[in-house]
């Protein structure tokens, strides 16, 4: 594994990005919705930057079927929050394809948001499958190489996630290529 961003420049980038929000949200009662599970690290970090009135919830949207390649989106856990009428921001790990993102904002849209915006930890260009995707408008971190990232929220195989760091997975790392 390569290191790619430290722990110290990723708090940095988080304050920033948290403050921005906080800007731009100020005086809004804010739905904060999280896309699980690689969301966590960062999505926990980044409610602290953010002042201001906000509101959390969880969706699970399942892609990944066998390590690194992308799969059948699938809704596993849905929201307890109502959505209707309110100023929304999904937050990501990573935009890669563009699938993910634009499922759960078509969804959320459907479901009758006020506004919708997004927040991704790491921007990733050069997998994008979509080209009508809404703007990712609040992003820690643009990344267009084509390594799989690990840490820091992002796994392989369910692994990694916990790394306080995140790092650039190389061909040895990798194990089951099957």
């Amino acid at each position: 594994m390569k290191l790619l961003y430290t722990r110290e420049e990723i708090e940095k980038r988080t304050r920033e990005v948290g403050k921005q929000i906080s800007k731009d949200h100020q005086g809004k009662d804010l739905l904060i919705i999280g896309v699980l599970k690689g969301c966590v690290m960062w999505l926990s970090h980044l409610l602290i930057e953010i002042e201001g009135n906000t509101e959390i919830d969880f969706m699970t949207v399942s892609s990944y079927m066998r390590g690194t390649e992308s799969g059948e989106l699938k809704l596993v856990q849905d929201l307890d929050t109502v959505v209707k009428n309110r100023d929304v921001l999904i937050v990501e790990d990573i935009v890669d394809t563009g699938k993910t993102l634009k499922y759960v904002y078509e969804y959320l849209k459907s479901r009758g948001a006020r506004s919708i915006e997004i927040a991704t930890f790491v921007n990733k260009m050069q997998r994008r499958q979509l080209n009508d995707l809404p703007e990712v408008k609040y992003i820690a971190f643009e990344y267009d190489e084509p390594e799989f990232l690990i840490g820091y929220g992002f796994d392989y195989k369910q692994r990694y996630r916990n790394l306080p760091a995140v790092y650039k997975m190389e061909e040895s790392d990798f194990w089951d290529k099957e």
